[in-house]
């Protein structure tokens, strides 16, 4: 995986907003999000303060982290942008969708 897309799914994994992320990494949210988009690469540098801001190391980065679907991703991001009780009406739906699911496995 390309170490821009590796930034953007270990972000959305840790429900970071890049503006968030940018400022913890002490980087403009431009500059990350060109990194994000594959339209430039970090230093070894930055990617380390990168990592470091997103709780993990070098080694880590490079090494195997699961990664999402574009759909999961999707999801992630528009579920960032609902109100609190917006989310709440659609965890409890979420929910009766696999209860009715196991509901249908086991009859």
């Amino acid at each position: 995986m390309e170490i821009g897309k590796r930034i953007r799914h270990l972000r959305i994994a840790k429900n970071l907003k890049i503006s968030e992320l940018a400022k913890k990494s002490f980087v403009s949210q431009s500059y990350l999000s060109d990194i994000e988009r594959g339209r430039t690469a970090p230093s070894l540098d930055k990617l380390n303060i990168i990592c470091s801001a997103l709780g993990i190391s070098l080694s880590e980065f490079f090494g195997t982290v699961p990664t999402m679907s574009s759909e999961i991703i999707r999801l992630v991001e528009n579920a960032q942008k609902l109100t609190n009780q917006e989310i709440e009406l659609l965890s409890n739906f979420l929910e009766s969708m696999l209860a009715r699911q196991k509901k249908s496995i086991n009859e």
